[in-house]
């Protein structure tokens, strides 16, 4: 039953951003778009981490770290865009919050070395391509809204 929490979150997440936004008076076709991103991104995430990887760990397929990087990789899309949403004003200022975003998931990392574990770099790796992919995406949201890039 504990897999099945994260969906059964999806829809009230998606009602508290919406009735926010509608509050603020900040629901555009933008936000709208990026919160259809970071929702997808939390189900992919939540997708991955709760069949996707254990199957692959039980079967011992080799995957090429996908279900070990699936937290950092898709979670760094899901953070992005959840934060870009409710926070983001749709210009170039948002680049330092992007930027501000993927040195937070690092660092998050590398609190791993204050405990009993070690940094990942796959992890690494996964933060940086999803946060990079992310600002692509971004990038091409607000050229298409005719907002400044």
């Amino acid at each position: 039953m504990d897999n099945y929490v994260p969906f059964v979150l999806i829809p009230f997440i998606c009602w508290g951003v919406l009735h926010y936004l509608k509050k603020k008076n900040r629901l555009s076709s933008l936000t709208k778009r990026m919160l259809f991103i970071g929702i997808t991104a939390f189900f992919i995430t939540e997708l991955g981490r709760s069949f996707y990887r254990p199957y692959i760990y039980k079967n011992a397929i080799q995957d090429f770290h996908i279900a070990d990087t699936i937290g950092n990789s898709f979670g760094t899309i899901t953070a992005i865009f959840m934060i870009l949403t409710l926070s983001g004003k749709g210009t170039k200022a948002d680049w330092r919050l992007v930027l501000l975003i993927i040195v937070g998931l690092l660092f998050y990392e590398f609190l791993n070395l204050t405990g009993r574990h070690s940094v990942d770099v796959n992890d690494l790796i996964a933060t940086v391509l999803f946060g990079a992919l992310s600002s692509i995406i971004y990038y091409f949201l607000l050229r298409k809204h005719g907002n400044p890039v």
